[in-house]
Formats: structure tokens, sequence, C-alpha cells
């Protein structure tokens, strides 16, 4: 049910690249969207206390999740560190989505606490 519930969500995406050097993100920007790695390299960047980024390659991920769940802006900053595919979704989209769904909170909240349970082990 689950797996029928991450297509369902992962098909409302919109697929875009991002090159070498972008920003998905900066910390203290509004969270509007959410970004899934499909494929590529991308760093999770705490400027605050400068500890190693988080390098996430291929990791077929939620980004930005947290924040947006919460309602809060970004922790920190999301560089592109080798060409990179994603799916975008806008808040309304994933709102609409958990509304839709019946099941699609719960699949992110799942997400959510997978991403917490890695972050925490790296940026504590």
């Amino acid at each position: 049910m689950m797996l029928d519930t991450e297509r369902k969500i992962l098909a409302s995406g919109i697929e875009l690249g991002f090159k070498e050097g972008e920003h998905l993100y900066r910390a203290g920007q509004s969270a509007d969207y959410v970004f899934y790695l499909k494929d590529g390299k991308i760093a999770l960047i705490n400027d605050q206390n400068k500890t190693q980024p988080i390098v996430l390659n291929n990791a077929k991920c939620f980004i930005g999740l947290e924040e947006f769940i919460a309602e809060e802006p970004h922790h920190y900053s999301v560089k592109i560190l080798e060409r990179s595919e994603m799916l975008v979704f806008e808040r309304s989209m994933m709102l609409l989505l958990m509304e839709e769904y019946p099941l699609a909170k719960r699949y992110l909240m799942l997400k959510m606490c997978d991403y917490l349970s890695a972050k925490d082990k790296v940026f504590e």
C-alpha cells in the first residue's frame, strides 16, 4: 500500500535538472518547495556550526521535507555537487496530495523520520 502511495506522490513532482554549484535553497529561506533527489550528488550544509556537510549521492530521498511539515524556514543550505535530477513539489501541491491520498501524510512522516534519524548522526 505504501509503495502505491509513493508512486502517486512521486508521479506528481515536476522533474528539473540542476547544475554543479547551484543551490536548491539556503538556510533561512522559506520552505515553499520540497525536493526529491532522483539522481545526482548534493551536500547538506549546516551554516551555523560549520560541521562537515552531509553528502547524498543518488540517495532517492526528500529534501526540505522537515521544514515544510514544521512550516519553518530551512535549517541548512543545499548545494549541488554534481549534475542532479530532482522532482520538485510546490507547497500547494504537497498539501493537495496529503488531502487527496489517505496514506500520503503517513508516508511523508515516515520519510521524514528516516531522514531525521540519518541527519542527527551528523549534525549533532
